[in-house]
């Protein structure tokens, strides 16, 4: 049985991705080009998110401190960006 700090952790990490998963799926390009690499790289990462919700949701499996807190961070980081995770991808290069 898992403590409520646990269970805590556990639904704050499965609702940052499966919000970060909705917001990848809801993402308009108001862009002029289209790149196909764009699409393929925020669909990859919405479906990613949207199961690794899942499965810390129905398997209620343990999560980390730290597991929460990069989830929470992604999490704000692509609502904030509205979406475009390209805008954090090219950041990084």
């Amino acid at each position: 049985m898992m403590s409520d700090d646990a269970v805590v952790l556990v639904f704050i990490t499965g609702i940052a991705h499966l919000l970060s998963a909705f917001r990848l799926a809801c993402y308009q390009r108001d862009e002029v080009r289209h790149r196909w690499r764009d699409g393929l790289l925020t669909s990859l990462c919405g479906g990613l998110f949207c199961v690794a919700g899942m499965d810390v949701l129905i398997a209620s499996v343990p999560v980390s401190p730290w597991h929460s807190v990069v989830s929470v961070l992604l999490c704000v980081l692509i609502v904030r960006n509205e979406g475009n995770i390209i805008v954090l991808w090219r950041a990084l290069k």
